[in-house]
């Protein structure tokens, strides 16, 4: 009887230190579902010039976080659209050496022969076509959807490319709320492109940091979330992904672009994924005529940003698990609410959180995600120049997810989110 109350005692123990085990380490082993290794698509507008092109250039490209090239005279160059097809072939080949994608100009349709527009489609590296950047007027909506469902009827496999442009110059009594005035111009206008011109995806560039003409300071366009909201709102219900673009090429415009930081790209990548952006676009890859600074400069070296893109890129693909495919619920404000954006209510805060504090700097925006079983909330430093300190607590299923990917539990320990920067949290339906 002895013997069998001693060998009940060591099962039981066993049982227990198996459990304990498991408690302890077997839960922070919940992973996201998405174990696909599909990443967020990164794009280079502007990319590789025809005169540049070869594998090692294409390598060159990845090897900094890209999937997708743009190459500019490859898409809008008229003379080059109707030039010579070995351009294409070379750029797509290159690229396919190195698990790349290319868009090439609608136009090479109408240019090549009935055999080198039979061989671009088949091509396993074509992207799709670029059509036009920032058109403006209802008469070139009309135009370009008429272009676009001509591409359609040649090759209904690869998408068509048109970026909108972002909504600057309205002053704020001309673009209000989203939703409250359904003639104010931008809004208007969007809303007539994504009527009349059918592409499957939506395109819009808008730059929030700029220098300050006077303090030299980084500042954030006032109408840069308002954008955002109305992107996401509208995308969602055409049922339609967005993608945005973040700056990383130094010029003057209507504002002074600066160099860009780390800083500068989390603030504007992490806002557009927080928004529900399935890709980030880089105005630009290659150095244009009119700025600097971009990863490659015109005598084609790299420059300190191409390392600063590849750190950004590298982080997007560690947190596509995250973004790729996610449903953005809601995204609230705390602390200085930039117009068109709601407050926080914590307490419609999801179950799993018994507390979440944000201080310091000027707030931040929190995000709810949805992927599946899945749950995300992402907790971003509104602000370019202040770091905030974010804690959060709760029940045992509330997970954190590093930049690297890794998970691990949610101690209540807080953690100092630089400008631009993100935490996110995690936990099972």
């Amino acid at each position: 009887m002895k013997i069998l109350k001693i060998l009940s005692f060591v099962c039981l123990s066993i049982f227990v230190c198996n459990y304990t085990n498991a408690n302890n380490n077997g839960s922070d082993n919940i992973q996201p579902s998405d174990n696909s290794g599909n990443q967020i698509p990164v794009l280079g507008w502007h990319g590789i010039p025809p005169t540049f092109t070869s594998v090692v250039r294409y390598k060159e490209m990845a090897d900094a976080g890209f999937t997708i090239d743009l190459p500019f005279d490859l898409c809008y160059n008229a003379s080059v659209i109707t030039g010579d097809p070995a351009k294409y072939f070379n750029a797509l080949d290159a690229a396919q050496a190195n698990h790349m994608k290319v868009f090439v100009g609608a136009g090479v349709l109408d240019n090549f022969s009935q055999e080198n527009r039979d061989k671009l489609i088949a091509h396993p590296a074509l992207a799709g076509y670029a059509l036009a950047d920032e058109p403006v007027t209802d008469e070139q909506f009309t135009q370009l959807g008429d272009w676009v469902r001509r591409v359609q009827a040649i090759d209904n496999t690869h998408p068509c490319h048109i970026n909108y442009g972002g909504d600057y110059g309205y002053a704020y009594n001309v673009l209000p709320l989203v939703y409250v005035n359904d003639s104010a111009g931008y809004n208007n206008a969007m809303r007539s492109f994504m009527k009349k011109i059918p592409v499957p995806m939506i395109s819009f560039d808008h730059y929030p940091v700029y220098l300050d003409g006077i303090t030299k300071q980084r500042k954030i366009r006032t109408e840069f979330y308002e954008n955002l909201e109305f992107i996401s709102s509208e995308t969602k219900k055409a049922g339609k992904p967005f993608w945005a673009f973040a700056n990383c090429l130094e010029h003057l415009s209507d504002k002074q672009y600066p160099t860009p930081t780390i800083n500068d790209l989390r603030f504007e990548v992490y806002s557009n994924l927080a928004y529900g952006a399935q890709c980030i676009e880089y105005f630009t890859y290659w150095n244009t005529n009119f700025g600097k600074m971009a990863p490659i400069d015109r005598d084609g070296q790299k420059t300190d940003t191409y390392y600063i893109v590849q750190t950004m890129n590298k982080e997007i693909k560690n947190l596509s698990k995250v973004f790729l495919n996610a449903k953005m619920v809601w995204v609230k404000h705390t602390g200085e609410i930039p117009w068109g954006c709601t407050e926080l209510d914590k307490s419609n805060l999801p179950a799993v959180f018994s507390s979440l504090e944000i201080t310091g700097g000027k707030g931040a925006y929190v995000s709810l995600m949805e992927k599946g079983d899945d749950n995300f909330l992402i907790v971003g430093n509104h602000d370019i120049n202040e770091s905030i300190a974010v804690k959060a607590s709760g029940t045992r299923a509330l997970r954190r997810i590093r930049k690297d990917g890794t998970i691990i539990k949610v101690d209540g320990t807080g953690q100092t989110i630089s400008p631009g920067d993100i935490v996110i949290y995690f936990w099972k339906k």
